[in-house]
């Protein structure tokens, strides 16, 4: 059991007690001897006894008033005396509500008697709560501006909700990717009004229900993007600290879209390099497998032709071998030179290692040069017109053209174009050309001897210039392969 004794303000009472018993002494004996000097004047000089006795009792009832008047007028002094401090307490009160700052700090120098005592340690008591809670609140202030940065810089989309699927949080990335807002916002940021996925609904619900993380792999559209994008979601409880009682769940969407896109990408690439070297193997073990046999029993009429197969299939690996270890130094961080490059030389050097695939299929290409020189790497140039102007030679009918642009543009670019009057190249196609083994005509690109890597090679050459590399085809209207280089100065 609590005794009052402990929370009584025994220093207040013993000062307001005292004063009171002070007072009441004082006008107790004022009383007293002016009752007994009234009383000693008044019997002493009159024998008129009712007289006295009269002139007694108005005495009588103007002390009295005198009396009372003075107690009051006491009693408001030691009521002002109680209040005043009061007062300041309650004023300290009302700017704590606020959390604006006390005027001054309380010290024993800067006090009067009167508030001395348990209103000074009341009072001591205040400021002390006040300045707690202001440097608390200024820690808790740096540290949400702190979280709310680290939250706005994160890269991630962060959604945190209670038990009821209310938003308790929520970070920029997050409101982009779906669409949540503010409070005051026209859309209602709930868990069930954000997501319709039954596989994400039910995954904070685990979590609120077990208290225990979960991770999970989805596919979701959002309001950035027109088609659906593979998120790792990472679910984990928020607990009290005492009762570690789960008040809420925060999920961390972590977009993989990329990581999917390139493991797909790496699939087909090993299954389309497995098929593009088994084909060639195949053919040189199966002429060979024949070659042996005829040679056992002395059959050589056959023998050239397949020779003939077997050396073009091994040219064939070659070529695909080379263009893949080319591919493969570009993509690895070959360095790659930064000089003046004089197109006119290069393209000429080009056309005389094509000139006679050009004049099999009887190819008039023109040239056209509106600048001569460009910043970048000789050799790596080079191979991006080898591969453009071989593309065209192959899968343009005979007697066709192809123009050859060199021009420099807006900014100091310095573009490349090379164009054909060929069938073109149908639009479904146009954003995949630049894949790796990817050929519009599986089975005519093989007979013609490619490798599917010529156009992959060149976009990769130009990223490695800084700059990119475009198509423009209508089917039956030709194809036209634009270069962009940078800067040549």
């Amino acid at each position: 059991m609590i005794r009052p004794r402990q929370y009584f303000p025994w220093k207040v009472g013993r000062r307001y007690l005292t004063r009171q018993i002070i007072f009441f002494t004082i006008l107790a004996f004022a009383v007293g001897f002016s009752l007994r000097y009234f009383a000693y004047n008044l019997f002493s000089n009159t024998k008129d006894i009712p007289a006295a006795i009269g002139e007694f009792d108005r005495y009588i009832t103007r002390l009295i008033a005198i009396a009372l008047a003075v107690g009051i007028g006491f009693q408001i002094y030691m009521n002002f005396y109680l209040l005043k401090p009061l007062g300041r307490l309650l004023k300290r009160a009302r700017e704590l509500r606020k959390g604006t700052n006390f005027e001054n700090e309380m010290t024993v120098e800067d006090l009067t008697e009167e508030v001395r005592g348990e209103w000074l340690d009341l009072e001591r008591a205040l400021t002390r709560i006040h300045k707690d809670l202001r440097e608390q609140t200024d820690e808790l202030s740096t540290e949400r501006e702190e979280l709310s940065a680290l939250l706005g810089a994160v890269s991630d989309a962060i959604y945190a909700v209670d038990v009821f699927g209310e938003a308790l949080f929520f970070n920029t990335q997050f409101s982009i990717l779906f669409g949540a807002q503010k409070q005051g916002g026209s859309k209602n940021t709930r868990l069930s009004e954000i997501f319709r996925s039954p596989e994400i609904l039910d995954a904070f619900k685990e979590v609120l229900v077990t208290g225990q993380t979960k991770m999970t792999i989805i596919s979701i559209r959002t309001a950035k993007h027109s088609i659906s994008r593979h998120f790792n979601l990472s679910i984990a409880p928020l607990k009290n600290t005492p009762s570690e009682k789960v008040f809420g769940a925060v999920g961390i969407f972590h977009d993989i879209t990329e990581l999917k896109q390139a493991e797909q990408i790496r699939i087909e690439f090993v299954g389309n390099a497995s098929h593009e070297l088994r084909s060639p193997l195949t053919s040189v073990k199966g002429y060979l497998d024949t070659l042996m046999d005829d040679f056992k029993n002395k059959n050589y009429e056959s023998a050239e032709q397949f020779f003939g197969v077997i050396n073009k299939s091994v040219d064939r690996l070659i070529f695909l071998v080379n263009d893949l270890l080319e591919l493969s130094t570009i993509e690895s961080g070959a360095e790659f030179k930064h000089e003046k490059v004089n197109v006119r030389e290069v393209t000429e050097n080009v056309l005389r290692q094509l000139e006679e695939k050009r004049f099999a299929k009887n190819i008039n290409i023109e040239t056209k040069f509106e600048t001569d020189v460009l910043l970048g790497d000789s050799d790596r140039v080079e191979q991006v017109l080898i591969n453009l102007i071989h593309n065209g030679i192959k899968y343009i009918p005979e007697n066709c053209r192809i123009q050859l642009i060199w021009a420099e543009v807006l900014n100091g670019e310095v573009e490349l174009r090379v164009r054909d009057n060929g069938p073109g190249i149908p639009r479904e196609h146009q954003g995949r050309l630049f894949e790796r083994f990817y050929r519009v005509d599986t089975g005519r690109s093989r007979e013609q001897g490619g490798t599917g890597l010529g156009l992959a090679i060149v976009k990769h050459v130009m990223i490695k210039h800084g700059g990119r590399v475009s198509v423009k085809s209508e089917f039956g209207e030709g194809t036209e392969f634009i270069c962009h280089f940078p800067k040549s100065t």
